[in-house]
């Protein structure tokens, strides 16, 4: 059995605010970067964790 991706993304990213919208059918974060903040978006868990890597790099 497969483990819910909710837990997965939040025992990765600690504290990281995301969020699965039911319209767009995508993940979202909001990831802290040295200039502020920024929105990101995936298709599923494991482009959201690239996304967020990416991000904060």
């Amino acid at each position: 059995m497969n483990p819910d991706p909710a837990w997965v993304i939040s025992q990765r990213f600690p504290g990281l605010i995301f969020w699965f919208g039911r319209s767009t059918r995508s993940w979202w974060a909001v990831v802290r970067v040295p200039a502020g903040w920024r929105l990101v978006e995936a298709a599923d868990t494991d482009q959201l964790t690239r996304a967020v890597l990416e991000a904060r790099t």
